[in-house]
């Protein structure tokens, strides 16, 4: 099971070439402007199966349009230095992936390297995987003002989690959280004006004196979980708490986007001391959208470059970090606060229906980057 599919993905990542679009009304700042043909790679290398990939997106217009495309066809390898091991990455959708049972080692030393399917080349700087810090507690809270939602234009319910660890007193320490959540599903399709059948949504009217039910859902065939993902960076040094015990560190915040249980994977990245200023400069632009004193071109420059034309601005990084994974099951079932989703009621085919013979009833769990029907870790019926 891959963990991120995206990766430091999400919403964290457009946001990354959406700033290139931003433009700043303080004449005191800077003005960012789109511009087309901008790489973005953002690439991770970690310790434990699943937590590695590599994503490759291009800023790009079509009618008038400002969008993030994802560069398919690219030759994607990870190259560890000493002995010039190379691990090769397959595409699956949107994203690079290393076979499932790669997993870098805490001291080795690994690059990227990339080729494009028109030629171009990216490679990154070495990046030493560091040391794994343990995660003594991990404890939960349920807060009703837990974040401010600028769509709804209001505060929303949430669960915040916060953590204990020993910070090691004979290095700095750089760490790097996310989160996968996962709430069992009990329909895994809804078809709207149309029904199920061949593994698809089809139309297929019925005869004109029938009317269908304006939507169908079908069940779950099997045990099916969906899969949210981290939007927010969350980061922290041990500059002035180095060797001593951290406690109530806030490290995630988990919206109530339903009031199934959830099983929230919190994942601990220890990370270099690069990676963290690259980071926390991203942090700060998606924070503040203001007070940015260099072109954003070249603050979201990480270890990635073109070695055949040295003055490409090519954005992100390649990070190798040793990581830590943490679940825990979170009851929602009598958490006051409404949802932000509204879950459809089941509406299913019957013997009444103007639907073709079978009926039918059932859909399969599809695997994807948001929907499993491998049962996460630590999940509780």
């Amino acid at each position: 099971m891959h963990y991120p599919r995206n990766k430091f993905l999400g919403k964290t990542t457009l946001l990354v070439l959406a700033f290139l679009l931003w433009r700043c009304v303080d004449p005191v700042d800077p003005e960012f402007r789109y511009q087309e043909g901008l790489v973005y790679i953002d690439a991770l290398a970690g310790t434990v199966e699943g937590a590695s990939y590599v994503s490759i997106l291009e800023s790009a217009e079509a009618f008038g349009i400002n969008d993030n495309v994802f560069l398919s066809g690219a030759q994607v390898s990870f190259i560890k230095t000493d002995d010039k091991t190379q691990v090769y990455l397959q595409e699956e959708g949107e994203l690079y992936l290393p076979p499932s049972d790669f997993k870098a080692q805490i001291g080795e030393i690994w690059e990227l390297k990339v080729e494009l399917a028109d030629g171009r080349e990216y490679s990154s700087l070495p990046e030493k995987v560091p040391t794994s810090v343990p995660i003594q507690e991990l404890d939960v809270g349920y807060e009703p003002e837990l974040l401010f939602n600028e769509g709804l234009d209001k505060f929303i319910p949430g669960h915040s989690l916060s953590l204990t660890l020993e910070d090691p007193g004979d290095e700095e320490n750089y760490y790097y959280w996310r989160f996968r959540s996962f709430e069992k599903l009990i329909n895994c399709l809804v078809c709207t004006n149309s029904i199920y059948r061949d593994g698809e949504c089809q139309t297929n009217p019925p005869a004109s004196a029938s009317i269908r039910k304006p939507y169908y859902t079908y069940a779950c065939e099997s045990d099916c979980w969906q899969i949210r993902y981290e939007d927010n960076i969350n980061i922290f040094s041990d500059e002035f708490t180095n060797g001593t015990k951290i406690s109530n560190l806030s490290v995630a915040s988990i919206p109530l986007f339903t009031k199934r249980s959830i099983l929230v994977e919190l994942q601990q990245f220890s990370i270099s001391a690069s990676a963290y200023r690259y980071y926390k400069t991203l942090k700060d632009i998606v924070d503040n959208n203001s007070g940015f004193n260099a072109p954003l071109p070249a603050a979201l420059v990480g270890n990635m470059s073109n070695p055949n034309n040295v003055n490409e601005f090519v954005l992100g990084r390649f990070t190798a970090a040793s990581t830590v994974i943490k679940p825990v099951f979170i009851d929602r079932t009598f958490v006051e606060g409404s949802p932000l989703e509204t879950i459809l009621p089941g509406q299913y085919e019957g013997e009444e229906e103007p639907v073709p013979r079978p009926i039918v009833i059932f859909a399969p769990c599809t695997e994807s980057r948001f929907i499993t029907g491998l049962r996460p870790l630590g999940w509780i019926d």
